[in-house]
């Protein structure tokens, strides 16, 4: 029975509700979600589900707060491959009802881990992660974030190729390739899947690697969440102790050395233990910039000549030290500020060996700036960030060593850079803002580029294709919604994605019924 305090809480919900969207499911959404509460996952249902604590995590518990708008019409947590099953079966009897799968929630397009209405698939309590025998691999549920994931392997002194902020969730980013610190040593995350627990569009359990489906475990590896739903995965593991690494903060005088360093760091450096991601932020209101460099060595203290650049610029705040891998990614959260209203860009740049390069960054950062002081609708609140991240072919060639992924990298392509531009906001008043700015934001990059640099090499570019080879492909963990970055992935790839879509989804269940970057 209700208490009256439910019952005040869910009319205030419904009340507000009715302001801004649909104040109820459809029938066939309550119906799907009657039957789906019949297995044995546990499902938690509108509008008795505002009263309990795992539906409210699963609907409010995102990175971006735009995500957190949307109400599904229940929330169901499997913890087998089994339940989950279930739970395809059940939807495919109604096919006019979305859903969405839910890892960590850290990816800011609305609808791609959330949905209105529908059936949320919420895979947090499928979050373990299980040392095999050997020590070689890892068995990792979808629902698991990466500091969870390498505190269970810290005892071990053993690591994965993972996520470079603790709290974002293991299915998303290695669905999309993952970037990781360890990547110019051993590759993309994905490269290190060895198995996939999937749910296929027909509820069919089976498992994807390099025995059996062998099509569908190269498209997992970069390809999305347009195949399958993955429940487990298992990961190749690698011996990692005591790594050094943290953050630094800079004020905004210090911004050309930084950029001149990165340009240095990507064009010189040859040790793959070592990694940088550089981001600057700047806040509407105030025009204050900073700017913040996260390090990393696989190692107790880097070798000489690695980060000496960096280490000659003076920060405001030296986080740097000699740390556990797992401690590590945790102090990585405190940049992650839940409630915002968030969205990403991705973008593709060369890095340009020299002057050049390091005048390209200078100018990208330069025209930024400026950009965003000409945007003269914007709210208070509005907050900006370019991460520049480096995509040196140091990375293409460990990928390459470790198997084949869709993004179908090549270290012949030379040394690039992926960029991730930013935006966060406070309120609903802002979003058709942030939209058109961090749009107009990113396309002006590439753009530039093309136009002050027609035909000059990148770093380490040792023939082909120069169009392609510097400016893709785009990072799909960074891309925004209108983005179309598997087309990216060079022409034979996607044509190789799009047939092996449709081969295990002819029905079209995942382009049809849920959230993702598509095929069609």
């Amino acid at each position: 029975m209700f208490t009256f305090t439910v019952w005040c809480i869910i009319s205030t919900y419904l009340f507000q509700g009715s302001v801004a969207q649909a104040v109820a499911p459809s029938p066939n959404a309550t119906a799907a979600c009657q039957q789906i509460s019949q297995g044995s996952a546990e499902t938690q249902i509108w509008p008795l589900g505002l009263a309990n604590l795992d539906y409210l995590d699963a609907k409010n518990h995102y990175w971006s707060a735009t995500n957190a708008d949307l109400t599904p019409a229940c929330a169901v947590f499997p913890t087998t491959a089994a339940e989950l099953s279930y739970v395809v079966k059940t939807l495919l009897k109604y096919p006019d009802v979305p859903f969405a799968a839910k890892s960590g929630g850290h990816n800011t397009n609305v609808g791609f881990s959330s949905v209105n209405w529908g059936v949320l698939i919420s895979f947090s309590k499928l979050a373990s992660t299980t040392v095999s025998l050997d020590q070689k691999s890892a068995v990792v549920g979808t629902g698991a974030r990466w500091a969870e994931v390498m505190t269970a392997l810290d005892p071990y002194n053993l690591a994965v190729v993972g996520g470079r902020i603790g709290d974002v969730g293991v299915g998303g980013l290695l669905l999309g390739g993952g970037l990781s610190f360890l990547s110019a040593q051993f590759g993309l995350a994905c490269d290190h899947v060895l198995n996939y627990e999937v749910v296929l569009a027909n509820g069919v359990i089976a498992n994807a690697n390099s025995t059996s489906n062998t099509d569908l475990f190269w498209a997992l590896k970069g390809g999305g969440n347009q195949f399958a739903i993955v429940t487990r995965f298992t990961l190749r593991t690698f011996p990692v102790g005591t790594i050094w690494g943290g953050i630094r903060n800079y004020d905004a005088t210090k911004g050309s050395a930084i950029l001149n360093a990165t340009q240095h760091f990507i064009e010189k450096n040859e040790d793959r233990k070592a990694a940088v991601i550089v981001t600057g932020e700047l806040a509407v209101e105030s025009l204050v910039q900073v700017w913040t460099i996260f390090f990393f060595y696989n190692g107790t203290a880097p070798a000489p000549g690695v980060f000496d650049e960096f280490n000659a610029i003076i920060p405001l705040l030296d986080q740097v030290k000699p740390q556990r891998y797992a401690a590590f990614l945790l102090s990585n959260n405190q940049i992650n500020v839940n409630s915002l209203r968030y969205e990403y860009r991705a973008a593709t740049v060369p890095n340009l060996p020299g002057t050049n390069g390091t005048d390209l960054y200078n100018a990208i950062h330069k025209n930024w700036v400026a950009t965003i002081t000409t945007f003269n609708t914007l709210l208070p609140g509005f907050i900006f960030s370019i991460a520049y991240q480096p995509m040196p072919a140091l990375i293409a060639s460990s990928s390459n060593a470790a198997g084949s992924n869709a993004l179908s990298l090549n270290p012949r392509d030379g040394d690039r850079l992926w960029f991730d531009l930013g935006v966060s906001w406070l309120t609903v008043a802002g979003d058709k803002i942030a939209d058109v700015a961090i749009a107009t934001l990113t396309s002006e990059i590439p753009a530039y580029s093309k136009r002050r640099y027609p035909g000059v090499k990148n770093t380490r570019f040792a023939g082909g294709n120069l169009a392609y080879a510097e400016y893709n492909p785009l990072y799909s963990n960074d891309a925004q919604f209108d983005q179309r970055p598997y087309q990216t992935y060079g022409a034979a790839s996607y044509a190789r994605l799009k047939a092996i879509q449709k081969n295990v989804d002819p029905l079209g269940f995942f382009p049809k019924r849920t959230g993702g970057f598509k095929y069609t």
